[in-house]
């Protein structure tokens, strides 16, 4: 069986050092009767990061971790008959009993209406948000992005949100306040172009402390956000200074295209969380390679601690 440190990771190795040094936390996975899911969970486990509660067929399930090898000790298996059954049951352990909450081999939209349903009582009256973290061989840091993969085309209220979870979770993953870009096709202000509107409001609100401790401008170019050369270029004079730790995008088309560009054409394994419930939320694609999973327990289990006070 593969340890946490048998992956191969660049920017993110520090992160994944600070948290084998700290104690495991309960995860539950909703729908684990999957081999891609239960491997990565094992390699959590076994590297002390988590102790499994896993909702599913217990006659599925079991089989395939015997062919894996972990050990019992490590986690319990809460049989439950049917998917929907299987959501449910996780969700509601993520009011108290456990600290991260999984999705299985399962489809998005099912296991998110199970997150959001009254019974599950996950919700916090935050806006749900995704925050992407990816590992960029090429680049010089993490780079965080959201949201591309939750709020189809955000409202100036919601935009306003997304940025708090972003900074929330951010200080956690930084231990500092956050330097976010708030990027579009320009870093001038256009009024044909109105997510560059809401960007110059919400850097002003940022200003004047209306966002919480977070460093914040926009509207910025990607190049700009993330280039302090091109940042000096344009004669640009930005809190961000071209070190963006985290981007917000206009919309969930652009964070999905800029997503995938990374993953695929730059070698960056996306960690990707939801955040703005009561625990944070572990929601890869079913396409998603073993090591985006491993990246996004480490991500979870970063910012972990913070949900116990309530939301993430």
């Amino acid at each position: 069986m593969e340890r946490l440190t048998d992956f191969s990771f660049h920017h993110l190795r520090p992160y994944i050092d600070r948290v084998l040094d700290q104690s495991a936390v309960n995860l539950a996975v909703a729908g684990a009767e999957h081999s891609l899911v239960l491997e990565t969970v094992a390699v959590a486990a076994s590297s002390g990061l988590v102790h499994a509660v896993l909702f599913g067929n217990e006659e599925r399930i079991r089989p395939l971790l015997d062919d894996i090898g972990l050990d019992e000790d490590l986690y319990e298996i809460r049989h439950c008959r049917g998917g929907r059954a299987a959501f449910e049951a996780a969700c509601a352990a993520g009011r108290g009993e456990v600290q991260m909450l999984m999705k299985g081999m399962v489809s998005s939209a099912d296991f998110l209406r199970a997150v959001i349903s009254e019974q599950a009582q996950l919700r916090t009256g935050r806006v749900l948000s995704h925050l992407g973290l990816f590992d960029i061989p090429a680049y010089n840091r993490l780079l965080g992005m959201t949201d591309g993969g939750i709020n189809i085309d955000p409202d100036f209220e919601t935009r306003i949100e997304i940025v708090r979870n972003a900074a929330e979770a951010g200080k956690q993953i930084w231990s500092r306040a956050p330097r976010i870009a708030l990027v579009a096709a320009v870093e001038k202000v256009q009024t044909n172009m109105p997510v560059t509107v809401d960007w110059a409001a919400m850097t002003k609100m940022a200003d004047r402390g209306q966002l919480g401790d977070v460093v914040l401008d926009g509207p910025l170019g990607l190049d700009n956000a993330l280039e302090p050369e091109a940042l000096r270029s344009k004669g640009i004079d930005s809190a961000v200074q071209g070190r963006a730790d985290i981007i917000v995008v206009p919309d969930i088309e652009a964070g999905n295209l800029v997503g995938k560009t990374l993953t695929y054409l730059a070698d960056a394994p996306m960690a990707g969380l939801v955040l703005g419930a009561r625990v944070p939320i572990i929601m890869n694609s079913r396409a998603d390679s073993a090591r985006a999973r491993i990246a996004s327990l480490v991500l979870a289990r970063s910012v972990s601690d913070s949900a116990r006070g309530g939301h993430l």
